[in-house]
């Protein structure tokens, strides 16, 4: 992930600040207002917050997605405009936040993540999503229109989205979110059999480097999944304003996306677990060549320098201390028992199916 989360709001600051947050490179946002009923749909791009706030008051259904993540002012003043709670901005200004259900007076809050893979690490991605009676605001931290399949839908015609209420978009995104981590598995998936093959063919430190990327990865995966999970199934629960129960048949399914999800991620994790083992018993299994190559020379040259050892001694020959040494023959015998003490041990340890 993006490394360990720091937040440097000072303890005993009052709940609801908007502060303690590094700077954001580009902080402009784009505005995108969905004015929908069962007849009709209208959808304006690039509008401005005064515009969203004459759209809330009117009897239709009305979506607000707004893209990039705002500074403290600017999150203030949407607050105001669209009647959020300063908990809920909180938590929208911090990011990084656990997935979770919120509920405050006449308002719904969810909190849920968009991660990304890229350059083998998880980088997090808030979506943040208020609804009410009659209508649904949305942020997202990065630029990309994440939500645009939802958006045509709403523009078919006899479309769920169009004839249902604002619960069934609530539904629409939860749903979309969730299902937008498939692809991110497959994308995973992918690199970790990279990663096996590389494993098993000819392994390296960069190796290791990337399995244990991989592994930080799916723990961090693994712990947003959980969590979203958890929202899914609190977003289903009977006391919750403004979802309906026809409404919450669709969760269900939405539920069961999550719960497959959370169930492959972790089957990869075992797998990056896997590859870890993989390349450290590879690791030994490598050193152990090098130890047994070496020991073999070492069982073929011990005797050899145990016989150099012993001629290599100074007797005096001349008093028949090593009477091999005078001999004529002394040095073909030598190297003839060097070849026979050779052989034998070759052939030993050919037996033993040592070599």
């Amino acid at each position: 992930m993006d490394g360990l989360f720091h937040r440097h709001t000072k303890p005993g600051t009052a709940p609801g600040t908007l502060a303690g947050r590094a700077p954001v490179p580009d902080e402009a946002l784009d505005f995108t207002l969905v004015e929908y009923s069962a007849d009709d749909v209208e959808v304006l791009k690039g509008v401005e917050v005064d515009e969203c706030r004459f759209h809330l008051g009117t009897p239709g259904h009305t979506w607000i997605d707004v893209a990039g993540r705002p500074n403290s002012e600017m999150l203030r003043d949407l607050g105001m405009a669209f009647n959020l709670h300063p908990l809920a901005l909180e938590d929208v200004f911090h990011a990084h936040q656990r997935s979770k259900l919120d509920l405050y007076e006449g308002q719904g809050f969810i909190v849920l993540n968009d991660p990304a893979y890229e350059d083998c690490q998880l980088h997090s991605r808030q979506v943040s999503i208020f609804f009410g009676e009659n209508y649904v605001i949305s942020f997202h931290d990065h630029k990309g229109d994440i939500f645009k399949p939802v958006r045509k839908r709403l523009q078919t015609v006899g479309s769920r989205l169009r004839i249902f209420g604002v619960d069934y978009l609530v539904y629409a995104l939860i749903d979309l979110v969730v299902d937008r981590k498939f692809p991110l598995i497959e994308a995973l998936s992918g690199h970790l059999e990279e990663l096996e093959d590389e494993a098993l063919d000819h392994p390296t430190k960069e190796t290791l480097a990337h399995i244990h990327q991989a592994r930080r990865a799916l723990v961090a995966f693994h712990r947003i999944q959980w969590a979203e999970r958890e929202t899914v199934l609190a977003v289903m629960r009977p006391d919750v304003p403004f979802i309906m129960p026809e409404t919450r048949t669709y969760l269900r399914d939405c539920f069961d996306h999550a719960v497959a999800v959370l169930d492959l991620v972790e089957s990869y994790r075992e797998m990056a677990n896997g590859l870890m083992e993989l390349y450290l018993m590879d690791s030994s299994n490598r050193m152990g060549e090098v130890m047994k190559t070496m020991a073999v020379i070492t069982v073929f040259f011990l005797p050899l320098s145990f016989l150099a050892g012993v001629y290599g001694m100074n007797f005096d020959r001349a008093d028949g201390n090593m009477p091999e040494l005078g001999w004529k023959y002394g040095y073909e015998f030598f190297w003839g028992s060097v070849v026979i003490i050779v052989t034998s041990i070759f052939i030993w340890v050919k037996r033993k199916h040592w070599i």
